[in-house]
Formats: structure tokens, sequence, C-alpha cells
């Protein structure tokens, strides 16, 4: 069984992902986890990506190291917002996107059906993320309409199903997820 997790970011992907695969007893693997290995001796992923250092690597290998992961079996991969939402490599989170589609069940994570009540929910989560702690909070709020409007239409196009998360907790959710693999 090949389940990939997806959706904006601050949605609960790390959590859930780590739930199903607890309960299903399958391998766990995180884009961003990969990405941390891949940039380790350069200051993690993080850096990488605020120095302009992963661009040069994505224009090289485009996202190599993610699709790379689908050719193994029985796993739950979490899936970067990023990797499949990125206009600035769109033909790399195309290639992404098929990858995951034909080669996984792909299940996104969205707040609600209500893409105000998405963004303010997204928005709380943000605004309490270390890495977030400097942003002006309205360049924030900014940041994640921005992103988000990116994520129903590509979500519909590549999921199997779609989970609505706001209001469930983390094993309501990996339990539904669990539940449609049936």
């Amino acid at each position: 069984m090949k389940i990939t997790i997806t959706g904006p970011r601050s949605v609960g992907k790390s959590t859930i992902s780590k739930i199903v695969a607890k309960k299903l007893k399958l391998k766990y693997y995180s884009s961003d986890n990969i990405g941390e290995k891949a940039f380790e001796k350069k200051g993690g992923l993080n850096k990488a990506m605020k120095s302009g250092l992963i661009n040069n690597s994505i224009k090289k290998y485009g996202y190599y190291l993610i699709t790379n992961v689908f050719k193994k079996d029985n796993f739950v991969f979490e899936l970067s917002g990023g990797s499949i939402t990125s206009t600035k490599y769109s033909e790399a989170s195309k290639k992404v996107r098929e990858t995951a589609k034909k080669n996984s069940i792909v299940v996104g994570l969205l707040p609600s059906k209500n893409i105000k009540e998405s963004i303010n929910f997204l928005f709380e989560r943000e605004k309490n993320r270390k890495h977030f702690s400097k942003t002006n909070k309205n360049e924030l709020l900014d940041k994640v309409k921005k992103d988000y409007k990116k994520f129903p239409l590509i979500l519909k196009d590549i999921c199997n199903f779609i989970v609505y998360t706001k209001d469930k907790t983390a094993n309501e959710i990996a339990d539904e997820i669990i539940k449609c693999q049936k």
C-alpha cells in the first residue's frame, strides 16, 4: 500500500501521516525530511531555501529526491504542499503531482470546504510557528491567502479523496483516511 498525504502548510500533514503510518504499520517518509537530509551539509532545507541554494538543485534535478520515494513499497508519504504547487518550478511540481497520482493513493488535507474558514484556520496555526514568529501578521495573512488559493483545484485534480480537518482530532482524521483505504 502506498499512501501520499498532502495539503497546505500547517494543515497537519506530519502529525496525520505519522499516525496513519503507525496504525497501518507502514514506513513513513517526509519530503521535508528528505530535503533536510539532502541539504544537511549546507545548513538544512530552510537555509537552502532562504539562500536560494535549493533553486540550483531543483533546476538541475527537479524533484528527483521526492519522486524517487514512489519506487518504494508500503509507505505513507507526507508530501509538502510546495512540491505540488510551485509556480516557479511548475514543470517539477507537475511531475511530482503526476508521479504521486500514478503511483499511490493521494489524500488531500484541507481545513474546510469554506475558503475563508480554511485561510483563518491556517493563519492561526502559522502565527504560532517558530519560523514565522518575526513575520508581520498582515504579511503572513496575505501569504497564507496567496498560498492557499492554489490548493483546492490542484487537490481536486490529483487526490483520490480529500479530508476536511477543522474540528477533528488527529486520530479522527487518521481513522477517516484509513477507512477510505478499505
